[in-house]
């Protein structure tokens, strides 16, 4: 799982996956806006078949907290 969010991470930023670490924020080194957020979420749902709430959002700063909710999500929806 980890391989495929740095590889989504890594398209939707523009940058090569290997400069992504699981330290890398979305906004301040990936440059992320909102809206690059909301993609990445719409993208997120579609690869790992799970629903992420709007409010919850809030929770997605890094690669880290990412790859942590992601394993939580599916999880629960096991």
């Amino acid at each position: 799982m980890k391989k495929q969010l740095i590889e989504l991470l890594g398209r939707a930023s523009g940058l090569p996956a290997a400069s992504i670490s699981e330290d890398s924020h979305l906004t301040k080194d990936l440059g992320f806006d909102s809206l690059d957020t909301i993609d990445l979420v719409l993208q997120m749902e579609d690869k790992f078949h799970i629903a992420i709430p709007d409010e919850d959002y809030g929770k997605l700063e890094t690669v880290k907290q990412i790859e942590h909710y992601l394993s939580e999500k599916l999880l629960a929806s096991a």
